[in-house]
């Protein structure tokens, strides 16, 4: 079963599955084809986590975050996300080579062929890429390569259901096809990538292409209501909903919507909280505290006596933390202690994330980004890809060699040992409250994944919680002190879902996003 945001994208990841290839296999194609099929998302000049298990149990976690450049000095550097000068080493195309070459089993001439097929014969655009283009093009200087490449004559937004074609994007990938990724890092296209950067001001160069390397990502573990929790560290965030869900396994949630809606968020909130403080340390040692039963016991504790001092009762058999009785009972108003939380400035709404399973018992959670809409909003001529955004204004911090955190977060849920959920999302930090709601709601509500994923969902930022408009326990939690901002279904995360279940698969595509799409070889999902 293959689960993305384009229809393309999981036809090109079904293809291999029909082929007899595994969730690599199907993975990497569904990440190539969403390059040409959502270009303003991810893409070649982006940023990818990979989560992968395999059949015989084993975890891989790889990570081709986008990297600062070794000349690169903030000083100096322009201030912004768009440009050249927000141009970081591109990560995407080496670890999805890597994942290939580790673990799939089809030549990567023929994983790229879907994507090779529509760059070069044109696909259709969907309403919402079109929709996202329209948001780009108009800020492009007319005569910019990005321009030429994602625009009409004139500098005007392509139409929903215009034929893109991609020709110098089809020719990227047949380099690929025929020469690896060395043709990317060390060849033709890092030279033209490397010159287009000296003569705009960016600061990627030939040495730092050709040094960049798909790294090993750092795994944490951790369980929930009896069931293993697996997902990547920084620069991805699955241990962080880790922590979150570790929390939250300390109470017995409540029945009411709004109170079970206080107590997630301010699990999420510490857990965010606690990724800013553990991130300079080494990985291991982050890690093993973020994941700690130490850890989750004492936010438990600390949440429980804020939740306590408002004195509101919660359903009859609610209590707190399962291992601190001294938290006190029911009670789920937030004080004026909520736990302060820093939060980006502007929480970008888009990325990409593909969930597979197959048949022989492996599964990816692969999550990719270009970071803002658009990214950078750069194109190299002849090259035909947008670069992501990451020095300026969207680099939080570190000088060269550095790799910007983010909140993708893959993350695989097993069940006796096996897979039974492979998850991800696309929507900066709200895929981190999405993850944790949607699991919170099968696991203690009782809810069907489908159910889970369609209900109202809830983001705590900056001392606010946002909610989805319309949701009823939105007043409630006016009363529980909370400030409440009321938001539109899109500005939530869209999460993207397998469920294994024996030799059963059911795909659930985001309800928020109409052109997610679930398919395996020979059935489809929703």
């Amino acid at each position: 079963m293959v689960v993305t945001g384009s229809p393309h994208a999981t036809e090109a990841g079904a293809r291999m599955l029909a082929l007899g290839g595994n969730a690599v296999d199907a993975a990497v194609a569904a990440a190539f084809a969403l390059a040409v099929a959502e270009p303003t998302q991810s893409g070649l000049g982006g940023r990818t986590q990979l989560l992968v298990r395999m059949a015989d149990g084993t975890v891989h976690g790889i990570d081709g975050t986008t990297q600062v450049p070794a000349v690169y000095d903030p000083a100096t550097a322009p201030i912004g996300e768009h440009g050249h000068g927000a141009v970081g080493i591109p990560g995407s195309v080496a670890a999805l080579a890597r994942a290939l070459e580790e673990r799939g089993t089809l030549p990567l001439a023929t994983v790229l062929g879907p994507a090779r097929q529509w760059a070069r014969q044109g696909h259709t655009l969907t309403a919402g890429e079109a929709g996202r283009l329209a948001q780009v093009v108009p800020d492009l200087d007319p005569g910019s390569e990005a321009a030429l490449r994602f625009g009409a004559p004139g500098g005007i937004p392509l139409e929903p259901g215009s034929l893109l074609v991609q020709e110098d994007l089809a020719g990227v990938l047949d380099l690929l096809a025929a020469e690896g990724p060395d043709a990317f890092y060390r060849g033709i296209v890092a030279e033209r990538m490397a010159e287009d950067m000296a003569e705009h001001g960016g600061f990627v160069t030939a040495r730092d292409l050709a040094e960049y390397r798909a790294e090993d990502s750092a795994v944490g573990y951790g369980s929930y209501r009896g069931l293993e929790l697996v997902g990547g560290y920084l620069p991805a965030s699955g241990v962080t909903v880790i922590e979150a869900l570790q929390i939250l396994d300390r109470f017995l949630l409540p029945g009411d919507e709004a109170a079970w809606a206080a107590v997630v968020a301010e699990a999420l909130e510490a857990s965010f909280q606690d990724r800013e403080t553990a991130e300079p340390w080494p990985a291991e040692r982050a890690v093993a505290w973020l994941t700690s039963d130490t850890l989750a016991d004492r936010r438990a504790l600390e949440i429980g006596r804020r939740l306590a001092t408002a004195g509101v009762q919660l359903a009859p058999g609610a209590s707190g933390p399962k291992r601190t009785a001294s938290a006190g009972r029911g009670d789920v108003r937030a004080s004026s202690a909520r736990i302060p939380v820093a939060a980006p400035a502007d929480e970008h709404p888009f990325t990409t994330h593909v969930s597979v399973a197959d048949t022989f018992g492996n599964v990816v959670a692969l999550t990719q980004s270009l970071g803002p809409t658009g990214g950078a909003r750069v194109v190299t001529p002849g090259l035909g890809f947008l670069y992501a955004s990451t020095l300026g204004g969207y680099l939080a911090g570190g000088g060269p060699g550095y790799r910007p955190w983010s909140s993708q977060a893959p993350l695989l849920v097993l069940r006796d040992g096996a897979p039974w959920l492979v998850v991800g999302g696309a929507g900066s930090r709200r895929i981190l409250s999405a993850i944790v709601a949607t699991l919170s709601r099968v696991l203690d509500r009782d809810l069907t994944l489908e159910a889970a994923m369609a209900a109202p969902r809830l983001h705590p930022s900056e001392g606010t919680m946002h909610v989805e408009a319309g949701w009823l326990a939105a007043d409630a939690l006016r009363t529980l002190s909370y400030e409440v901002e009321e938001r539109p279904r899109d500005y939530f995360a869209r999460v993207n879902v397998v469920q294994v279940s024996g030799e059963s698969f059911l795909g659930v595509g985001e309800p928020r996003w109409l052109e997610s799409a679930a398919a395996g070889p020979g059935a489809g999902g929703r």
